[in-house]
């Protein structure tokens, strides 16, 4: 089972933070994809083709939303792609965009903010859910927000 993350390429380290900690928290129950890390495509790949197969096997769609990435097309197009294949989206907000104000295209799918208090439970009770667990192991929650805020500051740094 594949969770997909969908993001632009400024934002590449907050999805491998999300990767890492999906992976071992899932251990050996799901892999994450995600086009930034290059362990998902060989040389002689199409990486349009990869990413189909990977949205064909995919159990939940995550897409990083924050003001830049929403203006990019890629971003939109994969959502849709993921929306037209039936997975279930899940809009994550970082770096000051708000649930509340997503564009209509992604607003209508249930999102999550990383600066919220649940943001880790909620993440990994509704990833648990889809991926036919009754819920998720514990988790160092703390440890996971303290990366993930590390890689927006980097991004914001840039």
């Amino acid at each position: 089972m594949n969770i997909f993350i969908s993001h632009i390429s400024e934002e590449a380290s907050i999805a491998e933070v999300l990767k890492d900690w999906i992976e071992s928290t899932f251990l050996g129950q799901c892999d994450v994809f995600s086009s930034s890390d290059t362990n998902n495509f060989t040389a002689r790949d199409k990486w349009i083709d990869e990413i189909d197969r990977t949205l064909n096997s995919a159990v939940a769609f995550l897409v990083l939303c924050s003001a830049a990435s929403l203006k990019r097309p890629w971003i939109q197009l994969e959502t849709g792609w993921g929306w037209i294949k039936g997975l279930p989206i899940i809009p994550i907000c970082h770096s000051g965009q708000k649930k509340d104000d997503l564009p209509s295209s992604v607003s209508t799918f249930q999102a999550l903010e990383i600066n919220s208090d649940g943001f880790v439970s909620d993440l990994f009770t509704t990833l648990a859910k889809h991926l036919g667990f009754a819920r998720f192991p514990r988790i160092d929650q703390d440890a996971m927000l303290q990366e993930l805020t590390a890689a927006i500051g980097a991004i914001s740094e840039s």
